[in-house]
């Protein structure tokens, strides 16, 4: 059985994951915004990032929970990126 202060050390270390995720992808979307790119690029673009994405947090899963997903780690991804979101938009105004 894990201890509560183990599971919010995992949520945590998500939420910084969803964080550097979302961060990551904005990255890429304002390169997007300087250099006009076609469709066939950003599919590329696109695909290079879900298979980094997929990669991180195949990494993340595996040294944080031992390779089992947790719910609670899922959460915190969630709220990571809509967290970093959500900011972005706030600051955009």
């Amino acid at each position: 059985m894990i201890g509560i202060e183990k599971e919010l050390l995992i949520f945590l270390t998500a939420f910084s994951s969803g964080l550097f995720l979302r961060g990551t992808y904005r990255c890429l979307e304002c390169f997007r915004d300087i250099v006009k790119h076609s469709f066939l690029a950003v599919g590329i673009e696109d695909l290079f990032y879900w298979i980094f994405v997929e990669m991180y947090l195949f990494v993340q899963i595996y040294h944080t929970n031992n390779g089992k997903i947790r719910w609670y780690s899922i959460l915190g991804l969630v709220v990571g990126c809509i967290f970093l979101w959500k900011t972005f938009l706030v600051l955009k105004k």
